[in-house]
């Protein structure tokens, strides 16, 4: 039996979007697990702030916990199963927008108390 060196991973085969490079994904050829732990976080804090965002309706704090907890796990999952795909990039387009419209709409909240009162 004779043992095998360590085989460095050639990551200029595979397209890797900005934001996992800007992690560290493919930074170290001889550690693959570089930068995915990084991009797993991002990727769940963007999806729990994008739900937070775009989700109208106020559910119980149970409900929430249990929504949030599987959108850790599965957005996590997908992260590690398509890391070459711009889910990242997706999602941080997402808040953008998002935010942008729940900032409008508070806006004309505002402006409607305002002529109210």
């Amino acid at each position: 039996m004779t043992a095998q060196a360590a085989v460095a991973s050639d990551f200029s085969k595979y397209d890797i979007p900005f934001i996992a490079k800007l992690l560290g994904i493919g930074s170290d050829p001889n550690n693959i697990g570089a930068g995915f732990n990084a991009l797993m976080i991002t990727v769940v804090i963007l999806t729990l702030v994008v739900f937070k965002l775009g989700f109208a309706k106020e559910l119980a704090w149970w409900k929430s916990l249990i929504v949030y907890l599987l959108l850790a796990v599965f957005s996590a999952a997908l992260t590690l199963v398509f890391w070459t795909w711009p889910i990242p990039e997706v999602l941080l387009a997402m808040v953008v927008v998002l935010g942008i419209y729940r900032f409008r709409m508070w806006m004309v909240k505002r402006e409607r108390e305002r002529t109210a009162s």
